[in-house]
């Protein structure tokens, strides 16, 4: 019910806040307290005959505040802002490059200023799983049972934020993930025929007020990822709480607490890529610049000293993408490794394109692929303006595919066995064909062709 009701907004909680600030986790802060009295009295939980194990010792103690609600005020509006009003002889022009210039600026999520991730459902779930430690601590005969129910119930939490907002793609991208995604719809998920004396839950859907198809929200980027660091987050718990359930849990069944953390909770936070390739994928108007590249005449007899249009439109696109990024940002602070994956994926189709863009020319001079390496070094340039990894993915391979044009006849057909995996056969034979027609040997274009056929079939 609380995943189907679930908005994705951003829950303001203290920097501070832990889950024994939660009533439900105030057993394990005072466990060994509880264990010193308990051998002192020798009568065990249920030395109170009146007295139920499953009522929370300390729920008359008013649960610590840990919400960071704040009021706005007039201290926390830019400075820069605040001059708009009151600046003389400033052009409309200079204000909107200065507008420009603060909205394209990012906020970084900062641990020590700002809270974790979560929602009211994150905080719902957290509560659910400390009733279940409590549970698990009273009873110890069916303390595996109790573990089951705490995977299963993070398993569904992962795999409705997978269903409200993952990629299809995630068999190809990440078999493991897309496997454990499967386990979890056949053992708990309702299927057309309910499982006998099984869990037979009902499919999360999403909530018909979260758009995921408007371009100026980046599709959701904001709830996409409330939604996915939330979940990082919850997966960070279980590992604070390792030891614990370490002890609980009979020596005969940790292979399966072990499997748990060894694979669900870190393929949970693989996840992020299948939630933000949802976003890269269709950030830019990817097809638009591949027709502006189909444009393009390569067979040039000069060289050229500016890259072509189409680059300028590349370089449009990613600061539009940035000024959305930075709006979305003053929702939520975005960590540091969200933004850097957002631009990693994005940055990585942009390199296919590329690669599709020059994979299409029939004819190419010296001078032509001078000019794409022209192109695509500019490119570079102004990438290294939104990201710091290294080395900038799919780089290697565009050059790799750029320098190939180059390649003697003898050379050719060894790179092409090396790197056929790396290039689809349009774009290999691309190569081919302008490589060989310098020339004009159509038996080794046929020959050459017929080389990258049989490898592709054999891989």
């Amino acid at each position: 019910m609380f995943l189907n009701m679930e908005l994705w907004e951003l829950l303001p909680v203290k920097p501070t806040f832990t889950t024994l600030q939660l009533n439900e986790f105030r057993f394990m802060a005072s466990k060994k307290n509880d264990k010193k009295k308990l051998s002192e009295s020798g009568d065990g939980y249920f030395s109170d005959k009146t007295t139920s194990p499953f009522i929370f010792a300390h729920e008359s103690v008013m649960e610590e505040s840990f919400f960071d609600f704040q009021e706005d005020s007039d201290s926390d509006i830019d400075e820069e802002l605040k001059q708009d009003f009151v600046e003389d002889g400033v052009t409309d022009t200079d204000k909107g490059n200065k507008r420009k210039k603060m909205t394209s600026k990012v906020t970084f999520h900062n641990s020590s200023r700002d809270g974790p991730i979560l929602t009211n459902t994150t905080l719902n779930v957290l509560r659910y799983l400390g009733k279940y430690m409590l549970m698990m601590d009273s009873l110890k005969p069916i303390a595996f049972d109790v573990l089951l129910s705490m995977s299963q119930l993070f398993e569904y939490y992962m795999y409705a934020v997978y269903m409200f907002f993952g990629s299809t793609n995630v068999e190809s991208s990440n078999p493991r993930l897309a496997q454990l995604l499967l386990k979890i719809q056949s053992s708990i998920i309702l299927a057309d025929e309910p499982r006998p004396n099984g869990i037979n839950i009902p499919a999360p859907q999403v909530s018909d007020l979260i758009n995921l198809h408007d371009s100026q929200n980046l599709f959701g980027l904001k709830e996409r990822l409330i939604a996915t660091e939330s979940l990082v987050f919850l997966a960070s718990q279980f590992d604070l709480w390792k030891e614990y359930l370490d002890n609980q849990i009979p020596a005969d069944k940790l292979n399966f607490l072990n499997q748990f953390y060894n694979q669900t909770l870190p393929l949970s936070r693989e996840l992020r890529e299948a939630v933000y390739s949802g976003v890269a994928s269709k950030a830019m108007s990817y097809n638009a610049i591949l027709q502006l590249m189909g444009n393009v005449k390569w067979e040039i007899r000069e060289l050229m000293s500016e890259p072509n249009s189409y680059v300028y439109v590349m370089l449009q696109e990613m600061e539009a993408m940035q000024q959305k990024i930075s709006v979305v940002s003053t929702f939520v602070p975005i960590p540091v490794e969200v933004y850097q994956m957002i631009w990693t994926l994005s940055i990585r189709e942009l390199c296919h394109v590329f690669l599709e863009g020059f994979g299409s020319a029939r004819k190419c001079t010296h001078e032509g692929r001078a000019w794409m390496q022209l192109d695509f070094q500019q490119f570079i340039v102004q990438v290294n303006k939104f990201i710091t990894i290294k080395p900038i993915p799919g780089k290697e391979v565009v050059e790799n595919f750029i320098k190939a044009y180059y390649l003697t006849e003898a050379d050719l057909e060894q790179w092409l066995r090396e790197n056929y995996m790396s290039y689809s056969s349009k774009q290999l034979n691309s190569i081919i064909n302008c490589t060989t027609a310098q020339f004009s040997k159509m038996m080794q274009r046929s020959r050459l062709s017929g080389i990258v056929d049989e490898l592709i079939k054999k891989s």
